[in-house]
C-alpha cells in the first residue's frame, strides 16, 4: 500500500493563522478563515461558505508573529467539505502563483 506521504512534493506543516480570500474574479467581498495546514504548493483551511472546486482565489495568509511575512497567493479549490461544526466548511487549494 502507498504511503500518500511519500508521494507529496512537500511537506505539511500544521499552522493555525488567520486568512482573508476573495474570487480571482474581482467579484465578491473579502471573506476571513483559518488555516490548518500548508504546503509548499497548498493550503488547507476553514471558511463560513462552501467553494466551488476549480474556483480561483487570491489568499492573505496572516501569521501570528512579525518574524514570519505574511503570503499572497492565488489558490485553485480542489475541495470543499462541510466541516465538523455547522456552518464550516473545509476548503484545500493548490496554490497557482504567489504574488
Amino acid at each position: 500500500m502507498y504511503n500518500v506521504n511519500e508521494l507529496r512534493s512537500f511537506q505539511r506543516i500544521k499552522t493555525e493563522c488567520a486568512i482573508q480570500y476573495k474570487k480571482a474574479d474581482g467579484d465578491g467581498e473579502l471573506k476571513e478563515g483559518t488555516t490548518r495546514n500548508l504546503s509548499g504548493n497548498g493550503i488547507f483551511f476553514i471558511a463560513g461558505e462552501a467553494l466551488e472546486v476549480s474556483t480561483l482565489l487570491e489568499i492573505h495568509v496572516i501569521p501570528g508573529t512579525n518574524a514570519t511575512p505574511p503570503l499572497d497567493a492565488i489558490i485553485e479549490v480542489i475541495r470543499s467539505n462541510p466541516g465538523k461544526s455547522e456552518g464550516e466548511f473545509e476548503i484545500a487549494g493548490m496554490i497557482k502563483s504567489f504574488k
